[in-house]
């Protein structure tokens, strides 16, 4: 699948996901609070910062924006989710706000971006299903004060390394080592090394020689590159790297010990804590624009 279809199936994706979404940023939401733990030391940062004005980029059904409202925050947002908007305007409604303070915009075409700036901008979910991920972040660019700042989540790509699943396989075959300058038959040798040790299916080379388990486009990236690959010729500076949604054990033990599991992860969820490169599934950049 290319990636414009990808971007179209994580529309899909979604538009079906809205009516339930906002539950995970609930105190109340039953899984594992990811989402909450992300918005909480987020606005712990925004505070300390003395931000005032707040974009909202793939704002969803306004779960984190609500939040951010409640804190005194001015904000205001856009999804590229149609579902995601309409349902976000009930929210808002819901919670006292003005359902036109978020808009159905895509980050990725600039003519249809709001004429105004802000302090800092957050994009929640957003990167990893973005096509140019340049010319995104050049976009919050230009939505920006002098100093402004984003905060964006990206996927773990090391957490690959950790997981010892189907994702390190695509992770090992087609991020580390550079398959296509190897001889067919070695090629295969390696595919079927990890597969056996790792103990999954050997998977089906697509056209461009690399491999894939979902439908839809959704990146990593990873923490120790990130910076000098996008930031930094984006025009900005990467301030810290705050990780979180840890994993206490590779995911397979999740189903056979939850309660343990989720116990032990929480206990971890520290934003700067070294081992959050490899064992936290995600993180959030914070970078300032560069003037």
């Amino acid at each position: 699948m290319n990636e414009q279809k990808g971007k179209q199936k994580a529309k899909e994706y979604y538009d079906q996901e809205a009516v339930d979404y906002i539950k995970q940023y609930q105190e109340s939401y039953e899984g594992y609070p990811a989402n909450l733990i992300r918005i909480k030391f987020i606005i712990e940062r925004l505070k300390k910062n003395n931000v005032k004005t707040i974009l909202d980029v793939g704002c969803g059904t306004c779960g984190p924006m609500i939040k951010l409202l409640k804190n005194g925050f001015a904000v205001k947002g856009f999804d590229f989710s149609k579902e995601m908007i309409e349902q976000g305007k009930k929210e808002l409604e819901k919670a006292g706000y003005d359902p036109e303070l978020i808009q159905f915009v895509d980050l990725e075409d600039e003519s249809a971006l709001p004429n105004e700036k802000f302090d800092a901008i957050i994009a929640l979910g957003v990167f990893p299903h973005i096509l140019d991920e340049d010319k995104a972040l050049s976009n919050m660019r230009k939505l920006l004060n002098s100093n402004g700042l984003v905060f964006i989540e990206f996927r773990n790509d090391l957490f690959a390394a950790y997981t010892l699943n189907k994702y390190s396989l695509e992770f090992f075959i087609n991020r580390v080592i550079d398959l296509n300058s190897l001889p067919q038959d070695i090629q295969d040798e390696v595919i079927n090394f990890y597969s056996e040790r790792l103990k999954v299916d050997k998977p089906i080379k697509k056209e461009d020689g690399k491999i894939a388990y979902t439908d839809i486009l959704a990146k990593y990236r990873n923490p120790l590159s990130i910076g000098n690959e996008l930031f930094i010729p984006c025009g900005f500076f990467v301030v810290d790297i705050h990780f979180y949604h840890y994993h206490a054990l590779p995911p397979i033990f999740e189903s056979t010990y939850p309660k343990m599991f989720r116990e032990l992860s929480l206990k971890l969820e520290k934003t700067n804590d070294w081992k959050g490169y490899l064992m936290a599934s995600a993180y959030v950049i914070e970078a300032k624009k560069t003037d």
